[in-house]
């Protein structure tokens, strides 16, 4: 019964794509898994919401996915960098081409207003205040608008990126009374609670929050080539390109304003096995983080070889176990690394993962090959090596198990493993690890819990071990959130208790660090140190499954995220 359900909801979902996409050879069709359900470009709350916002608004900086570096966008180029004392400033110039939709300039006062609105108080922007706390003032030069300073506390490498990071956004849609332009930047942060009771920034909050910004095809628009032509909630996003786009008119190539494809049509579909559908009859061109079963087989057969391009480029999304060193089970480090010693990682990613993963020795990426410690032996799986650690930590075996004293008090070595409810993936590892321990006498048992049930098990402390994905990007190596023993106390990010004074000072070092031989030889030291300790067992990078329509051509792929560039890509006809 289940099985006949669920083929007539596909066959449901393929007639409902085929009745409202008339005439779509000009238009590039993409898979959402999801609705984006804001576009917001200050609360936006999910990864398909970005996608779409990127294609509206742009910042003044943009990463190229084939290379994975910074690039100008609205920028003419990289800012120029100035260092005195603890201030740090970055001098930008517009492009001279941009402008917004009525024809006015794109200037450093839109960009003031921008840095306003993510620090303006009763706003929906609490993660955008902090991310951004380190930009404390812009000057915008008397002689051309199109040229402004921001004014930074200190400095890191990350900061090259970040300054220009944010969506630029046009002043006068967003306010047209001039609300923010009479206070300075300055003024709004310092004076954010005292402005959150007057009634100018409460009427002001509340225009801003309204929900025509989010949805309104004439006001969800920015400098960006594409306009928002309809979005049918649950069922698709269309966006069409600018008649009049001013990126059209910079001279030369430049990556990060190119838009071949003149319509982008995102179909939401949430169910696999309708999108798998979907796909195979040609209703859509272009799906990613394809189940890997449906990925295999097509790539297999002849039919889809000659329809579609196979792609499986490996991502930033880390896969790792992580264990609580603040346990007193756990607290000696040979007893997490002999636990360490029963994950079976080649077997993992041969029958989990089919094969597509890549298998790390730590939190740096393999791809990274300045940072990346090739020295560094991979810990495998050793029932006996596991057995020897746990012999040498003091553990010993009895008929009961294994038992040691702590605080006075003989303890088994009884552990629970959390992993997230419905992922399939790490429910199979969870048994995998549970078998291998088995086979020591070590009970596991296995907890499948919601994503936000799991987040507070880890901020209270009260676990033992649990599976996770942590996304990373190549751009940054700021770790302190979650290996600082700063952060080790409760409600801090780093919940495995992980870290020393001398990981501390690498942490902190790296941060700084602009030589890449120097900060080579740290993250390489740092990868040691997390191997040695073992707080987390860091199992491989997952490689995104993407399927593509061979109508489109020059397709770029990519492990950043969203893992797929369709704006420089041609139709064929």
């Amino acid at each position: 019964m289940k099985k006949y359900c669920a083929k007539s909801l596909s066959l449901f979902f393929l007639w409902l794509l085929a009745c409202s996409n008339p005439s779509t050879e000009t238009a590039i069709k993409v898979r959402f898994s999801q609705d984006p359900e804001s576009l917001h470009p200050l609360s936006y709350g999910n990864a398909p919401a970005l996608q779409i916002l990127n294609h509206l608004y742009q910042s003044l900086l943009a990463v190229d996915l084939d290379d994975k570096s910074i690039k100008p966008q609205l920028a003419t180029s990289l800012p120029s960098i100035r260092r005195k004392d603890t201030l740090s400033f970055f001098t930008f110039s517009i492009r001279p081409e941009a402008t917004w939709d009525n024809g006015s300039p794109v200037t450093g006062h839109d960009v003031a207003f921008s840095l306003k609105l993510l620090h303006s108080p009763l706003l929906d922007n609490e993660r955008w205040r902090a991310q951004y706390n380190f930009i404390k003032d812009i000057q915008i030069s008397s002689k051309d608008p199109k040229s402004f300073t921001l004014v930074c506390s200190g400095y890191t490498p990350e900061m090259k990126l970040m300054v220009g990071d944010f969506f630029v956004l046009p002043a006068h849609q967003f306010d047209p009374k001039g609300v923010l332009s009479s206070f300075s930047y300055p003024q709004i942060r310092q004076e954010f609670d005292s402005l959150a009771q007057t009634s100018t920034f409460k009427a002001f909050a509340a225009t801003i929050n309204k929900t025509a910004l989010v949805r309104d095809t004439s006001l969800v628009k920015g400098s960006g080539p594409y306009s928002l032509a309809s979005w049918k909630a649950g069922q698709a996003i269309v966006l069409r390109k600018k008649k009049k786009w001013w990126g059209q008119e910079v001279k030369g190539y430049v990556k990060s304003l190119q838009a071949n494809p003149i319509r982008l049509i995102y179909q939401i579909l949430p169910d696999n096995g309708a999108a798998v559908l979907a796909l195979k009859a040609q209703q859509i061109d272009l799906m990613d983080n394809v189940p890997l079963v449906s990925f295999l087989e097509m790539r297999k057969d002849k039919k889809y070889q000659e329809l579609f391009h196979f792609y499986s480029p490996t991502s930033y999304e880390l896969v790792f176990m992580g264990m609580n060193g603040r346990n007193p089970l756990l607290e000696d480090k040979r007893t997490r690394l002999a636990l360490a010693h029963l994950m079976d990682i080649p077997q993992i990613i041969r029958t989990i993962q089919g094969g597509l993963a890549t298998p790390t020795i730590g939190i740096v990426h393999p791809q990274e090959k300045d940072f990346y410690n090739y020295d560094l032996p991979p810990i495998k799986f050793d029932l006996q090596k596991a057995k020897t650690l746990l012999l040498s930590s003091g553990w010993k075996q009895t008929p009961a198990g294994w038992q040691k004293m702590i605080d006075g008090k003989p303890r088994q070595l009884k552990l629970e493993l959390l992993h997230r409810a419905g992922n399939t993936d790490f429910e199979n590892m969870s048994l995998l690890f549970q078998q291998n321990a088995r086979e020591l006498n070590i009970p596991v048992t296995l907890q499948a819990l919601e994503s936000g049930q799991i987040s507070e098990r880890l901020q209270s402390r009260k676990f033992d071990l649990f599976f996770r994905t942590l996304v990373g990007n190549p751009f940054s190596y700021n770790l302190i959130p979650i290996l600082h023993t700063s952060n080790a106390g409760q409600g801090g990010a780093n919940v495995t208790n992980f870290g020393t004074i001398e990981t501390d000072m690498l942490l902190e070092n790296i941060v700084k660090e602009e030589r890449t031989a120097e900060k080579a030889q740290m993250l390489k030291a740092l990868q040691k140190k997390t191997q040695e300790e073992s707080n987390f067992v860091f199992l491989y990078f997952q490689q995104n499954k993407i399927i593509a329509s061979k109508r489109i051509d020059s397709l770029l792929v990519s492990g950043v995220k969203p893992g797929y560039d369709i704006t420089r890509s041609i139709i064929k006809k």
